[in-house]
């Protein structure tokens, strides 16, 4: 190491582009917290059941009641350390001291939620909605203004204030709508939400030891070319990039030729070959094939992609018994990052336990006789045999 190199204490990890909440936050601010309920609830209401979202806001009430000595004599949160979970039948809440909450606990309480709305009035938000309002100014809260994507004019309102201007140096180029406007309000939530999904990389996982095989089961040939070219063929009509999950040993036979992602995590097989995907990349959504399935069509990797459901944590077919999800072929969005290391943590390594036990979109595959996989010598005589007669 030279003195000009930089010494590097820590392992570089990607670090995903989230906000205090989540990935996808929009917060409304210039106008009273009233009237952002009402402008969140409006929009919950009307996106609630294509999206999943979730809404942040402040309530002093009880808090002030409590910092006064004068709150609910039953509330846990005047004793120190406490914390109370309760189960509300329909849903649980869960009551913990502020100091006690950071802002990564924050991300993950709200991991499974696609959009998270804001109340920017309390709360910083990534991109926001401003109100243009003449009973809450913002003249002497610009520091506030993060990425204002919206305006919106209340009523009896025409005109953006100077202070504005000046300070959102792109204001002309901002979509401009009443706020009494309700169907445009909503329809440009509904476009930034898109707009701000996850694309798709391929991810084709070849890093297993092929011990019953004998040899790497990448290598093998079914369709005129190795199956590691294959398959990534297959994705690369449909996916931003694809690229090869190996081993040590495969990495440095393949780099030169491939995109390949080296097992970050060794020994745990898929899960290993995801999660080094979700370090280097954790923004993008990861839609992983197993190498060993020489049946697998074009046409079920589209269909798998025309129905992919970005607010759940993956979407995935049953398998061939149509009992479980198939982890051979899935979409994992981002927010499975954090829930694959959960159930490593808790020691599971198993991509199908995860999907099992989380809220994904699981589809009837096309034909399931695509998922056979082959993993011995017999298993690859048999399924040349197979695929030379589908030819004739």
């Amino acid at each position: 190491m030279t003195s000009k190199d930089k010494h590097q204490k820590h392992v570089h990890l990607a670090k995903p582009d989230m906000g205090d909440y989540g990935r996808i936050e929009l917060g409304f601010l210039g106008t009273s917290c009233g009237n952002i309920q009402k402008l969140a609830h409006m929009a919950i209401e009307q996106l609630a059941s294509t999206y999943k979202i979730a809404y942040v806001d402040a309530d002093h009430k009880e808090g002030d009641a409590l910092i006064a000595g004068k709150g609910d004599k039953e509330s846990l949160m005047q004793f120190p350390d406490a914390v109370e979970l309760r189960d509300k039948i329909v849903f649980k809440r869960l009551d913990r001291k502020q100091e006690q909450v950071s802002v990564f606990e924050q991300r993950e309480w709200l991991n499974n939620q696609e959009l998270v709305l804001i109340n920017a009035n309390h709360f910083k938000a990534k991109d926001q909605v401003l109100v243009i309002d003449p009973k809450k100014p913002m003249e002497k809260k610009l520091s506030k203004i993060t990425r204002v994507r919206l305006l919106v004019l209340q009523e009896g309102q025409s005109i953006i204030p100077e202070y504005i201007k000046e300070h959102i140096h792109d204001w002309e180029q901002l979509p401009v709508v009443n706020i009494a406007e309700v169907d445009k309000i909503v329809s440009f939530i509904k476009e930034f939400t898109d707009a701000n999904r996850a694309e798709v990389n391929g991810l084709v996982l070849i890093g297993g030891k092929s011990s019953r095989m004998n040899r790497d089961k990448s290598g093998l040939t079914y369709h005129d070319k190795s199956q590691k070219d294959h398959v990534s063929d297959l994705l690369q009509k449909h996916c931003k990039k694809v690229f090869l999950s190996c081993n040590e040993v495969q990495h440095e036979r393949l780099q030169e030729k491939y995109l390949t992602i080296k097992d970050k995590i060794e020994g745990l097989g898929p899960m290993g070959g995801i999660l080094s995907a979700f370090m280097g990349n954790p923004d993008g959504a990861w839609l992983s094939v197993a190498c060993d399935l020489p049946f697998l069509t074009e046409e079920t990797i589209a269909f798998l992609l025309k129905n992919r459901n970005p607010s759940k944590l993956a979407t995935v077919f049953l398998d061939s018994d149509g009992k479980f999800p198939e982890p051979l072929i899935t979409i994992w969005e981002p927010r499975a990052y954090p829930v694959l290391l959960r159930y490593l943590s808790q020691g599971y390594s198993c991509p199908r336990k995860v999907l099992i036990n989380s809220e994904v979109e699981i589809l009837q595959a096309p034909d399931v006789r695509e998922f056979q996989n082959v993993n011995d010598p017999e298993a690859y005589a048999s399924a040349l045999k197979t695929l030379k007669k589908e030819e004739i």
